[in-house]
């Protein structure tokens, strides 16, 4: 299984665990149940784990071929970066994974339905909701939709695709890899954006896992109104404003000769507003980035305004 090399369209998926003891079984169990798993193989590297995540990895590629890397900390960037350059350039389909989730048995299915008719040759993103539940799996509700749709401008300031439910074709794998991740401030949104810029995405409302919040991992689903919005003010207030900013020069960098024109000066006028007062202003008049929420549109406005992320 290890090499991909059963019939049909051939999944190979793609997992960074680091210190993940408490859940990793469950998730990993979540694979075997998979729709058409015989198409399936498994490609995980662990970044460096301390607790008993690599005895447990082990005892999954004894039994079931997956296959493991014991790597040295990396981060999560690199680490996904590692994953997606030493994936099998053979298969069909790639697919993201978090180490404390739980697939539902119809993931890979769906995904490869939704994308089922568009031309290989186009980098396509799947992407999901997801029901959120406690530690113990209890639902508690389902991810926002992205209700304002899907699209570069979006992907720009904003990230509603998380990687626990991407799946993605080979055409955007072999992109991703030669073109790499350096500068990406999170890894699912950096994918969001190529796919978008120079691809295809899909979406299904459809929730294909079980995304567990249990303290470590929170990322504000379910959060209030007034709660995500303290959230996101403390966020800027630690100076990690300029994060956005940063990853949309070094996506420029990586990608600009690719883009089609309207999405290169759209990025290009958002980057030269960050050299003062009157760009941003003249920007923000002009510029066609949003936020799924209204109020989150208002808020990013005045902190660009403010200066709240510039790179300098």
């Amino acid at each position: 299984m290890s090499e991909c090399t059963q019939t049909g369209k051939k999944v190979q998926i793609l997992l960074s665990t680091y210190n993940g003891e408490a859940f990793l079984r469950e998730q990993l169990e979540s694979y075997l149940k998979l729709e058409g798993f015989e198409n399936c193989c498994v490609l995980i590297r662990d970044d460096g784990s301390t607790d008993d995540t690599r005895q447990i990895l082990k005892e999954y590629a004894d039994q079931y071929g997956f296959q493991v890397e014991y790597g040295t900390n990396l981060g999560t960037t690199k680490s996904y970066e590692w994953l997606i350059r030493h994936s099998d350039s053979a298969c069909d389909f790639f697919a993201l994974s978090d180490q404390d989730d739980v697939w539902l048995s119809n993931k890979i299915s769906v995904a490869a339905s939704c994308m089922e008719g568009i031309p290989a040759q186009i980098p396509i993103l799947f992407a999901s909701r997801s029901c959120i539940t406690d530690r113990d799996l209890h639902p508690t509700g389902y991810s926002a939709l992205p209700e304002r749709g899907i699209s570069f401008y979006n992907a720009m300031v904003q990230n509603v695709l998380p990687g626990h439910t991407q799946v993605f074709n080979r055409a955007l794998r072999d992109l991703l890899s030669e073109r790499g991740l350096v500068g990406a401030h999170v890894v699912d949104w950096w994918i969001y954006l190529a796919a978008a810029a120079v691809g295809k995405v899909v979406y299904s409302d459809l929730p294909t896992v079980l995304h567990r919040q249990h303290g470590d991992n929170s990322v504000g689903y379910g959060l209030g109104v007034l709660q995500s919005f303290h959230k996101k003010i403390r966020y800027i207030a630690q100076g990690k404003g300029n994060a956005i900013s940063l990853q949309l020069n070094a996506f420029l960098q990586k990608y600009g000769d690719l883009l089609p024109e309207e999405y290169r000066s759209e990025l290009e006028h958002y980057l030269c507003g960050l050299q003062g007062v009157r760009q941003r202003f003249r920007y923000l008049r002009h510029g066609r980035i949003f936020r799924q929420k209204i109020m989150e549109d208002k808020l990013f406005s005045i902190l660009y305004l403010l200066g709240k992320y510039n790179i300098n």
